[in-house]
């Protein structure tokens, strides 16, 4: 029971008692606090590209692709179960390569989900940012000042 409490004291002193070069972020909630030596404009970038890649692929299938998914779903419930498709490359009307963009466009379908957690991300690091470049400038005019 005392080993705790002398634990609980021991960490108070050492927060109390931090060089005025190191941050402190104690008064910051647990969710946003920035850990030491971590460079937040460096993890907000990667949440960004990650974030601009999930964007990216979104707009592909719902802007680029989608004609060629609509014409897929055409297709399909245009062939009855007795047909066959041909798988050649060519199509009816004398379109090459038109079954490879199909299969492009399938394929390519839902990618944006792989990326979307970074969106929740990059706005969690531009909190944490905020927080992290507040003390690191306080600290940085302190240390200007003396």
């Amino acid at each position: 029971m005392e080993s705790e409490s002398t634990a609980a004291d021991d960490s108070n002193a050492a927060a109390i008692n931090r060089p005025k070069n190191v941050p402190n972020f104690s008064h910051v909630p647990w969710p946003v606090r920035p850990r030491d030596g971590i460079n937040y404009d460096f993890v907000a970038t990667l949440y960004l590209i990650g974030s601009a890649l999930a964007l990216s692929f979104y707009l592909l299938e719902t802007k680029i692709l989608a004609p060629l998914l609509v014409e897929n779903d055409v297709d399909a419930t245009t062939t009855t179960a007795g047909e066959s498709d041909s798988t050649t490359g060519t199509e009816e009307n004398g379109e090459e390569g038109s079954n490879a963009w199909k299969e492009f466009a399938s394929g390519m379908q839902g990618m944006y989900f792989i990326f979307s957690p970074f969106v929740p991300c990059l706005l969690w690091s531009f909190v944490v940012r905020y927080f992290w470049l507040k003390e690191t400038k306080k600290i940085s005019l302190d240390k200007k000042d003396n």
